[in-house]
């Protein structure tokens, strides 16, 4: 991208040039408003970089003329003053100046070209939801969003609109407020936000041909993210709908990220269960639950038997083997409300919720014959399961429960090991 630097200084025009060329574009210097005019009409310039104080004519008087030219009607232009004059800088901005910089703070100038190129190659992917009724207003909109490499879906109705959301999974919302049909634009949003999934914090950007305060402070209430009037230019549409699905996405990374970390922290890596910190972050919950509302709950501790052969004789892959496939087994035979966890090398416990005493025995018998079927790399896998449930009527303690089931596994290794114990408790 050329960018033209305008500045009566020769060292501050080195310095910018220096500093336009080590972001990877090609910096063209001048030292008068009037050899920037010329240039213009000469070479394309992708962003004007141009001092206040200039000999003849000043920095917002180019700004000015460089508006005039239909080229460069939406050229960034980045007017460098240290001036602190209001009046000035309101002028400026009347005269189509972009952003107003301090000229000496190098540092400063340098972010934030840094920026603009960051954010000028930084292409947007995504999927839209479009609701507008007018078709002129429609055409003019997919066209400007597909030439942003957006998927847009249109729907003239806001009932067709929310059929497409509880469907399909969009990066923004654009909807006009005054539609036809039996929903607004403002019911839309309401339905919107109102969703019980994730896709209630989708971003909606408003569209309205009215101007009124009112108007967008209630949507802003019910929640949209940002509101433009219509017809909105299209630079300003590509800067909305650019910031609005770029914040959703990374909102959306972080969420990711976020769930990828718990899931590290809470689940053991090479079986996929829970670990010992979900264990002991959730079982408190299924006892609680279960001595207030007062039905059958059962423990089992599962020891895998002779463990340290396994790896010993036949290495420790095939060990880690062994310990995937019994963890994918647990996996399948636990019921929706069952929790299964490895707390140790060699040994699970498995919680089952809503499950009295002979239907939990059944269960790990069932459970100690899966994993003798295994022979994971064909060698012999057999455990040792313990077995107890929480008698009615009583609050028990997952503490308490996992002792007394723990105990019946050993029982269970004294009487030959492959087998099951069960063990009351007292």
């Amino acid at each position: 991208m050329n960018i033209l630097i305008v500045d009566h200084s020769k060292v501050f025009r080195t310095v910018l040039h220096k500093m336009v060329a080590n972001l990877g574009h090609r910096p063209i210097s001048v030292a008068t408003a009037e050899e920037a005019i010329d240039l213009l009409h000469k070479e394309p310039v992708g962003l004007v970089c141009a001092a206040l104080t200039l000999p003849g004519m000043d920095g917002i008087t180019l700004c000015q003329q460089l508006r005039a030219l239909p080229q460069y009607l939406k050229t960034p232009f980045i007017l460098l003053t240290s001036t602190e004059d209001q009046r000035l800088r309101h002028e400026a901005f009347e005269a189509g100046v972009t952003e107003i910089q301090e000229r000496t703070d190098a540092k400063e100038l340098t972010d934030r070209l840094s920026r603009f190129f960051m954010d000028e190659q930084q292409e947007v992917r995504g999927k839209v939801l479009y609701i507008e009724d007018s078709q002129v207003a429609a055409h003019i909109m997919i066209r400007l969003l597909q030439q942003m490499n957006l998927h847009v879906d249109h729907f003239r109705t806001a009932d067709d609109g929310l059929a497409a959301f509880e469907k399909e999974n969009y990066d923004l919302i654009i909807s006009d407020i005054l539609l036809e049909g039996s929903i607004s634009g403002v019911g839309l949003v309401n339905r919107v936000r109102n969703s019980a999934t994730q896709k209630r914090r989708v971003p909606i950007l408003a569209l309205s041909g009215l101007d009124d305060p009112s108007r967008r402070i209630e949507l802003f209430r019910l929640g949209v993210n940002d509101y433009a009037i219509k017809p909105p230019l299209e630079e300003e549409v590509r800067a909305r709908v650019r910031n609005l699905i770029i914040n959703k996405q990374l909102l959306d990374q972080v969420e990711k990220q976020s769930h990828q970390l718990y899931q590290m922290a809470m689940k053991d890596q090479l079986t996929g269960l829970y670990n010992r910190n979900s264990l002991r972050e959730f079982a408190p919950k299924y006892f609680s639950n279960a001595s207030r509302y007062d039905y059958p709950l059962s423990l089992l501790v599962i020891d895998l038997d002779h463990f340290k052969n396994i790896n010993d004789s036949h290495g420790h892959l095939s060990g880690d083997n062994a310990l995937a496939q019994t963890g994918e087994m647990l996996r399948q035979a636990c019921r929706e409300g069952d929790l299964a966890a490895r707390v140790g090398g060699e040994e699970f416990v498995v919680l089952l919720n809503h499950c009295e005493a002979d239907d939990a025995h059944r269960r790990a018998e069932d459970i100690c014959k899966a994993i003798a079927s295994l022979r994971p790399d064909g060698v012999s896998v057999t455990a040792s399961i313990g077995v107890t449930s929480r008698p009615m009527g009583r609050a028990v303690k997952f503490e308490e429960m996992f002792k007394v089931a723990d105990h019946a596994m050993y029982e269970a290794k004294k009487q030959g090991r492959n087998r099951v114990a069960f063990v009351a408790y007292a």
